[in-house]
């Protein structure tokens, strides 16, 4: 079998990015290659204590990182850099939106990262990074304590012995973000991608930036760059979802409604959100493309992201509302 082709663009993209670790800290490249579909590579970069692994896919990237001592316990760099955030200057989420922010927020911080992800302390790490990953999200709570029955208790109890049981003999996987990975392309997606923007293909000059489709059930990803965007069609479940980014931060995705909604000049948002779906979702581009490329520019784009910010806070507290109203048995929160 032929080892990898290496992605020589997305190197010389992170030694520019993060020139610090390599000309202050002697950080080396250990490795490089393109994964399956088109547009999907990883990099490992060694430096200190430390190993991070730039993984680009689905028209984006996330980094990893793992101490030496524990190279396979991959976290995410923001979740990390959260944890290690004791006077609150970082960025909101996702932190970073490109690998120049990256480089520029690690510079200070990564002799405190280092030491954070000593044997001593990894441990006490990585549980504040799953709780800063724990903030954003809605929670479910019964709204009257239910006291289980002693049978319930009995059988929840050997419920959770089977599962110690079988995760036990269960071989662990390796590499624990292999799920993640593409395992090739979709044409199929591209396919309905294509005639559904085919007007921003034939006019604004479209061009498909990568595609991906993983092992887990039918989640597959196709993006394409038009102007100051980058526009994904992520495939969960049968279901395609559209959400825009601009392609000098393509970490900062957000749904095509919401998008629209910040956009309009009525700034009302109690109006309908416009719908994110594949569906129809040419025709909203296409409406609306000059109005979206200039808010997509990197002069612009400051400040609609404050107003994106501002109206998805505001859809989340009008669902906590409206679920609370209707569920007897639930309450949603935020922690």
């Amino acid at each position: 079998m032929r080892d990898p082709e290496p992605d020589h663009q997305l190197e010389s993209l992170a030694r520019m990015a993060l020139k610090f670790l390599f000309i202050n800290h002697g950080a080396e490249v250990v490795s490089n290659e393109c994964l399956p579909g088109m547009g999907n590579s990883q990099i490992f970069i060694r430096v200190l204590d430390i190993e991070f692994r730039i993984i680009q896919s689905g028209g984006s990237f996330s980094v990893v990182a793992a101490p030496r001592h524990a190279r396979e316990s991959w976290q995410s760099v923001e979740s990390l850099l959260v944890a290690i955030d004791q006077d609150h200057s970082l960025p909101p989420p996702p932190v970073y939106g490109s690998l120049a922010d990256l480089g520029g927020l690690l510079e200070s911080r990564l002799l405190l990262l280092n030491a954070a992800l000593s044997r001593e302390r990894f441990a006490s790490t990585v549980q504040a990074a799953r709780q800063s990953k724990m903030r954003d999200l809605i929670a479910l709570k019964p709204s009257v304590a239910i006291q289980p029955s002693t049978a319930r208790r009995v059988a929840v109890a050997a419920v959770q012995r089977v599962a110690k049981t079988v995760k036990f003999l269960t071989p662990k996987q390796k590499d624990s973000r292999a799920k993640f990975l593409p395992i090739g392309s979709d044409p199929n997606l591209e396919q309905q991608v294509r005639q559904e923007f085919d007007c921003l293909f034939r006019q604004f000059g479209a061009q498909i930036n990568s595609n991906g489709r993983l092992a887990i059930m039918d989640f597959a990803t196709v993006t394409f760059d038009a102007g100051n965007m980058r526009v994904r069609a992520s495939r969960d479940r049968g279901s395609v979802h559209v959400s825009l980014a601009p392609i000098h931060a393509v970490r900062e995705w957000h749904g095509l409604g919401v998008v629209l909604l910040a956009l309009n000049d009525s700034q009302n948002t109690a109006q309908a959100t416009p719908s994110s779906t594949l569906r129809g979702a040419g025709r909203l581009l296409e409406r609306d493309f000059v109005k979206l490329n200039n808010a997509f520019s990197e002069a612009h784009y400051p400040v609609v992201r404050e107003r994106i910010r501002e109206i998805s806070e505001t859809l989340k507290q009008k669902w906590i509302e409206e679920f609370n109203q209707k569920s007897k048995s639930y309450k949603a929160t935020v922690p």
